[in-house]
Parts: C-alpha cells; sequence; structure tokens
C-alpha cells in the first residue's frame, strides 16, 4: 500500500504547552533595533555561558532564566507560554527552538549558514570543489498553537583551497570585496575580503594592538605560526575590520558562483533520485528534530494525512496545437499539428564574425535552411531579412569576443529587423550574451534569439525545435493554447526582482481561459522592497483591465493575481478598483523554495507528477517528475489569500499553467504567471529589457 509522505513534522506538544522566559528590553534607537538585539544577545551570552537566547524587536527569550545581565537592562520580565496570536511571540518561539537545537546538536554537527552538517559527512570531491550534504530545517508556530519542523537535504560548497593558497597561485583572483568564509568556526562566519595586510604575524596589529602570534599564543598555545606569515584584513557585518590568517579562510562558494564549466560534474553529485534523497533525509532529520526535550513527536506524524492534508493527484491537461489537434506533449503536438497560431515571421540573423571559413559558413547555411524547412512544416514561414547583408565584412573577426564588446555592438542593431537570430560559437557567447541582450534589447528594443554553433545543437531535433519555439514567442505567436478552459478569465502574474540592491516589479499578463499571452509588461518604477507600492498596483490593474477589454470588448468577470513569493499588497486596493466594476479577484501566492519534499513509499521511494497535498486555502503540489538521474521534483507551495474561487479551482490552474512555457519543449514546474513575471523583472532589473518596449505580445526575455 502506498504511503504518502511530507517532509513535515508535527510536534504532540503545543505551543502553549512550552513555557518561555521573555524579557522586554529598552531601544535606544528604534530604526536599528536588529543591531541593537544583536549586540545584547551577543553581550548576554557571554555573561550567561552562552544558554540559548534569541531576539526580535524589542524582545528576548529563552528557556531558561537570564540570571547575569552585567550593566544592561530589561524593562519586564515574564515567564509563560506564549500568546499564539501574536507574530512577535510565535517568531521568538520559532527562532529558540532553532537556536536550541543547534545547541543540542553540538558536536555532532556544526552550523553552517543556519544549515546542520554533520561532522561525519564525508565531502565528495570534483574540480577543486568540496560537496558536504547538510540539513536545513525550518520552525513554523501557527495562531492555532501547532509548532511543526519543515525539512529538506540540501549540499554546502567549499573550494578545497584556502585563501592563502589562492593567493599564492593568482594574486589578481583575490580583490576587496570578494566575500571569504571562516570554515575552521563551528559557525562558518562570513566576511568581505578588504586587503592583504601592510604587517606580518609576528608584528603588531593596529587593530588588535597585539600580533597574530601573541593572540594566538593565548588562544591556541600549540599552534605554531611562522614569523612572516601573511595577515589580512576582513569586514564584519558591523563594518569593524577583523585582522585573519588567510589560511583559516576560504573563498565564499555558493552552486550559483560555480562556473558554468563545472556544474555537470557538480550536479551528478547533487542531483539526488527520490530514493536516495529520502533514505537518507528521513532518518537524520527525524532523530536530530526529535533531541528537542520540550517536544513529544509521534513516529508517524510526517504523513501526509496525519498532518492533515487531503491527498490528490491532478490530471495533465490536453494542450491544443495547429489542425486541431490536442495532446499532453508538446512535440507530439508540434509534429502533429504543428503551431496552433500560424503565419509568417520576419528574422535576421548575426552570424559571429569568426564563423567566416568556409565549412563554418557552411554549418550555419545548413542550419538556417533546417529553421526554415521545419519552420514551414509547423505552420510559420520564417522571412529572412535582407538589412544586415553586407555588415559582417565591416565587423572585427573578435568582435564577440573583445573587451569592449558592448561599445562596439553600439552601433550594430539598428541594422537588424524582426527576430535576430544571433549565432556563436560557445566562447563567444559565454562573452558577449549580456552585452548583446543589452545593446540589442535594452538599448534599441530588438528581440534576440542566441543560438551556439555546436553538433550537439545542430544535430538535435529538440533543440532545433526549441529556437524555433523560442523565435515564434518572441514574434508575439501562439504555440500552443490549452485545451480546457481555465476557472478564472484572467490571470496576472507579479513579481519584484531583487539584484544589486536594485528593487523592480515584472507583470506577465495571461489573458483567457485557454491560457494565452497577449501582453506582457515590465513596469519601469523600482520598488523600495519586497512590496509592490500601492501606485504600481494601481496600474496593473488598470492596465489588466484595459488589455482585457480589448482583446474580448468586455470586462472580466474574475481576475487571479499569481503572486511569486510572498504577497504584502493592499489587498483593498485592488477591490476598491474592481468591486464598482462588479469584477471578483482572488489573490494567490505561489512559494517556490518552501524546504519540503512530496514523496511515495512504495517498495523505496518515489514522486509523482500533479501529486497535491491540500488543507484548506493551502497546498503542494509536484508539478514536474524528472528522471532520476535529474533529481527529485520540489513542489510548490500554493496559498489562497481570498475566498472566491474554491481552492482546488486554484491549484488546479496553477498546475495547468505550468504547461504553457511556450518557448521550450521542456516542463517547468512553475505556471507561466510567475515563471515569466520573474524572468521579466529580472532583465529589467539588468538592462537587458527595454523600459518601453513595443514587444507587449511577445517574450523577450526568455
Amino acid at each position: 500500500m502506498n504511503q504518502y509522505y511530507l517532509t513535515e513534522w508535527r510536534a504532540l506538544t503545543k505551543a502553549t504547552d512550552v513555557t518561555l522566559h521573555l524579557y522586554t528590553v529598552p531601544l535606544k534607537d528604534p530604526s536599528s533595533r536588529n543591531t541593537q538585539g544583536g549586540k545584547l544577545i551577543f553581550h548576554l551570552n557571554k555573561l550567561n555561558n552562552f544558554q540559548p537566547m534569541v531576539f526580535f524587536d524589542q524582545y528576548i527569550a529563552s528557556f531558561e532564566e537570564i540570571k547575569q545581565w552585567g550593566d544592561e537592562t530589561f524593562l519586564q520580565y515574564e515567564a509563560r507560554p506564549i500568546s499564539p496570536s501574536r507574530n512577535v511571540e510565535r517568531t521568538l518561539l520559532e527562532r529558540l527552538l532553532k537556536k536550541q537545537l543547534e545547541r543540542l546538536a553540538h558536536p555532532d554537527y556544526m552550523m553552517n549558514r543556519g544549515k546542520f552538517r554533520s561532522k561525519q559527512a564525508h565531502p565528495k570531491s570534483t574540480s577543486g570543489l568540496l560537496i558536504y550534504p547538510a540539513l536545513d530545517l525550518n520552525v513554523n508556530v501557527s495562531e492555532t498553537a501547532e509548532i511543526v519542523f519543515g525539512f529538506d537535504l540540501t549540499h554546502q560548497f567549499e573550494y578545497r583551497e584556502n585563501l592563502l593558497q589562492q593567493i599564492k597561485r593568482d594574486p589578481k583572483s583575490v580583490s576587496a570585496g570578494m566575500r571569504v568564509i571562516d570554515s575552521t568556526h563551528p559557525k562558518s562566519y562570513e566576511y568581505e575580503f578588504v586587503e592583504v595586510a601592510p604587517y606580518r604575524a609576528n608584528e603588531v596589529s593596529p587593530i588588535m594592538k597585539c600580533s597574530i602570534i601573541d593572540y594566538f599564543a593565548k588562544k591556541e598555545p600549540k599552534r605554531v605560526i611562522a614569523p612572516d606569515a601573511l595577515v589580512v584584513h576582513v569586514k564584519g557585518r558591523n563594518n569593524q575590520i577583523l585582522p585573519y590568517l588567510p589560511e583559516q579562510l576560504k573563498q565564499s562558494c555558493s552552486f550559483e558562483t560555480i562556473p558554468a564549466r563545472q556544474l555537470g560534474a557538480v550536479n551528478r553529485i547533487i542531483k539526488l533520485s527520490p530514493d536516495a534523497r529520502m533514505s537518507k533525509l528521513m532518518p537524520e532529520a527525524l532523530e536530530l528534530i526529535g533531541r528537542l526535550p520540550m517536544l513529544q513527536f509521534e513516529r508517524q506524524d510526517v504523513r501526509a494525512a496525519r498532518l492533515g492534508y487531503s491527498i490528490q493527484t491532478l490530471p495533465s491537461p490536453r494542450l491544443r496545437f495547429g489542425k486541431g489537434k490536442t495532446t499532453s506533449y508538446a512535440k507530439t503536438g508540434l509534429k502533429q499539428g504543428g503551431v496552433f497560431e500560424t503565419g509568417e515571421a520576419t528574422v535576421s540573423f548575426f552570424v559571429d564574425p569568426k564563423l567566416r571559413d568556409h565549412q563554418k559558413l557552411r554549418q550555419v547555411l545548413e542550419f538556417i535552411n533546417m529553421l526554415q524547412t521545419t519552420s514551414e512544416r509547423f505552420g510559420v514561414t520564417l522571412n529572412v531579412s535582407n538589412k544586415p547583408k553586407g555588415l559582417s565584412q565591416k565587423l572585427s573577426a573578435d568582435l564577440l569576443q573583445a573587451e569592449d564588446v558592448l561599445y562596439q555592438l553600439k552601433s550594430v542593431p539598428q541594422h537588424f529587423e524582426g527576430v535576430v537570430v544571433v549565432i556563436a560559437e560557445e566562447a563567444s557567447l559565454q562573452h558577449s550574451y549580456q552585452a548583446i541582450k543589452r545593446q540589442f534589447g535594452g538599448k534599441h528594443d530588438v528581440v534576440t534569439q542566441c543560438v551556439e554553433l555546436h553538433d550537439r545543437v545542430l544535430n538535435s531535433e529538440d533543440t532545433l525545435y526549441n529556437i524555433l519555439l523560442g523565435i515564434y514567442v518572441k514574434a508575439g505567436l501562439q504555440p500552443w493554447i490549452l485545451g480546457e478552459p481555465l476557472h478564472s478569465d484572467c490571470f496576472v502574474g507579479l513579481d519584484v526582482s531583487h539584484e544589486n540592491g536594485k528593487h523592480a516589479a515584472g507583470i506577465i499578463q495571461i489573458i483567457g481561459k485557454d491560457g494565452a499571452m497577449i501582453k506582457q509588461k515590465a513596469l519601469s518604477t523600482s520598488e523600495a522592497g519586497e512590496k509592490i507600492s500601492s501606485e504600481t498596483m494601481r496600474e496593473i490593474v488598470y492596465d489588466t483591465l484595459h488589455a482585457f477589454e480589448e482583446q474580448y470588448g468586455h470586462a472580466p468577470k474574475h481576475i487571479t493575481f499569481h503572486r511569486d513569493g510572498f504577497g504584502r499588497e493592499d489587498l483593498t486596493l485592488i477591490d476598491s478598483i474592481l468591486s464598482p466594476r462588479e469584477i471578483q479577484f482572488d489573490y494567490v501566492e505561489i512559494l517556490k523554495n518552501v524546504n519540503r519534499r512530496m514523496a511515495i513509499h512504495e517498495e523505496g521511494w518515489k514522486t509523482s507528477q500533479g501529486l497535491s497535498y491540500t488543507k484548506e486555502r493551502m497546498g503542494y503540489l509536484l508539478s514536474t517528475n524528472p528522471h532520476v538521474r535529474v533529481g527529485m521534483a520540489k513542489p510548490l507551495k500554493v496559498v489562497q489569500q481570498t475566498t472566491t474561487l474554491p481552492f482546488e479551482a486554484i491549484l488546479t490552474d496553477v498546475y495547468r499553467l505550468s504547461f504553457m512555457h511556450v518557448h521550450s519543449l521542456l516542463k517547468t514546474r512553475l505556471p507561466i504567471t510567475t515563471h515569466y513575471a520573474d524572468l521579466s523583472s529580472t532583465f529589467h532589473n539588468r538592462g537587458l529589457l527595454n523600459a518601453n518596449t513595443e514587444h507587449e505580445e511577445a517574450l523577450p526575455f526568455v
């Protein structure tokens, strides 16, 4: 018999059964309460033998009385259970339970960037990287006083060489601003590299008022340090400069910073099958969480049904292609019926000047011929523009690998029209991709489709299809639609992109019950934080109504807003605009990183596409089911903030819209709404998308 599991463990103990020692402390400057709280906790920790304690806002909490306060004071003290209706007290208990677990996990685990890394775990090694498995745990305390732990198995990355070795190997690779980590410390503190210090280990540091050697003579008397050892300066979170021995540090490493050439080897290590992941995750996480003495658990309370979830498997939707063909598979639909929206598309070809020799030019021409022939079969004629004719002879051979490629490309986009297909070698695209997108898209509002000239591209049918799909959606053509109607008339995807301190709202609108997109827009207004401002939201709602009415000649009866991440927006404002027009709406959060896994246990562990666990107006959904060598599917969390449509309808629409990524044959786990909104706002933040684009019926960011 199948057993349905969720990596979520509910305690039998209620939050109202756990006593906390709660202290209200004075705030000297309310605007810097986080900094003050951190400093106070650090001080109290040292005074009280590092007993677990946490702070939030104006409050400090511990499971034991904090007896030593030194020169610090508190305004009020209570020993009592939390009030579950108060968010601040729920947050204190959540933080304190994890902090207590950190203390109890020692010495078996070390904390690394908030994750539990077993000291017994042996790292896998590849291409100068060390890859460690780690447990990622979070605690949720609900308003009904339930205490729930969510957990997942993740991986952490370290470079094999330390900073001293890196400086000796390649001094230019170490520069100011680089993130470094003290991997020798149990908490793996992260810093910003400042400089190599102008003194050595046996000389007095003006910061420490003693030498590094004298410092360690007291701290680690047996440690031997060479008198002429290098010293470096790093900067902490509070901007305090600290001296360090570089052999204690390593350049910080995350999955996002790993070079593309190494990703294949890394993925082969971290992409675990459902059986491999769950077999390791479940016993280790349950053993670790079960160490908390103030909580009681039932071993069966990781099953979805025991946790109160309803279990259902949603059917895959039918997709409609040309010639009336319907199927659940994009490739089959294209082969049998071609695209849903047939017609013509203007294209221009921008060929890497390095590809001028006879053999490579022949490959390029064969590829272009394949594109045109296959596209005709799908029902779209590619009209090749002659506008760029002769331009290639005026460009330097190393244009796309030049240091000043951004400058050299400035006058190039004006020679092209339609969708520009950029054909280049791998090295050229790696070097110039951002520059191409910035000059063509960001500056000149010219859409581009980049193609790497490689045997695996020229000989892959799937790749050929994906390139054509990219051309179609950038030309404003709809490759397929849903064969079954959605529950809402109109869908709006919302996202706020965060990058380098910039915040920008992005929007993609899915119009109609068939899932077809008729307008996208990356808003040019920057947001102050994660919340979309009222002014921006008002513009989004009016934009949506106008686009729908232009397409259909009447207003929608119901709109569903899909928010990428947590929604903090003013729903009353939306209602004030839509209610007088007798338009209903729903507001739905789509959370993609939820620290949960869903799995079925039969003879081993497996996943199933369309599997959902739902409870009231929230649910977890598996929208993909990759091959075991690709890894284990990650669930989405869907939360309905309103109550207009039944939640089952909300979840079904999210699942169906995950089949509408019309730029690729690949099935993506996110619905088209939030995925395209995310891409749109990210492109906008990076200057790759023109703020006043005329391509509002196309997808220039895919």
